[in-house]
């Protein structure tokens, strides 16, 4: 698993061991990239990565040019993991690794304050957490007007057009992977 983009290009990456993380593919990733360069700049944004595992697309978004990241994961491992990569890369001073329970945790960073151009909602398939997950996004005020949403779900999986001021805008499919984009609807 590599950096597929970015000034960090090429750069290996590492996945925590055991069959409970399921790292995005450099093809999907590079995808998700593409995508959000015809939508949006992120140099000098802030996201999130909920369901962080290696934090692979947050560091994707570091290596792109986005000023921080907030890596949020419930296993200490893949917290582990996330720490040991931005260190591999060199990018720890510009992110933050948060153990949080999703999607609750969500409603936690959003007491801190915390606001958001973007996020990466990537958790495991088939446990109806992704839809869970945009519905705390869509009715928190962790994003800001306009943030891009990154949902990465099974292609079987179906999630709504709409969570809260959340609007889908595209539905692509890799295989049996699928990408959702919503856009923070705003006043």
């Amino acid at each position: 698993m590599r950096i597929t983009g970015g000034a960090d290009r090429g750069r290996s990456l590492r996945a925590p061991r055991g069959s409970r993380v399921r790292p995005t593919a450099d093809k999907v990733r590079g995808a998700v990239f593409n995508i959000l360069a015809t939508r949006t700049d992120i140099h000098g944004q802030r996201w999130l990565d909920l369901f962080a595992g290696s934090g692979a697309l947050g560091l994707e978004a570091l290596s792109r040019g986005a000023t921080k990241v907030t890596f949020v994961d419930s296993s200490w491992e893949s917290c582990r993991c996330t720490i040991r990569n931005l260190e591999r890369v060199g990018l720890a001073e510009r992110a933050e690794v948060r153990r949080l329970t999703l999607p609750r945790g969500v409603r936690r960073l959003a007491r801190e304050d915390a606001r958001f151009e973007g996020a990466f909602v990537d958790p495991p398939y088939r446990r109806s957490l992704a839809a869970a997950t945009l519905a705390e996004l869509g009715k928190s005020p962790l994003l800001e007007r306009d943030a891009w949403v990154i949902a990465e779900h099974a292609a079987e999986e179906s999630l709504s057009e709409r969570y809260g001021t959340l609007i889908r805008t595209e539905l692509r499919r890799y295989g049996s992977t699928a990408i959702s984009l919503y856009v923070m609807e705003g006043p």
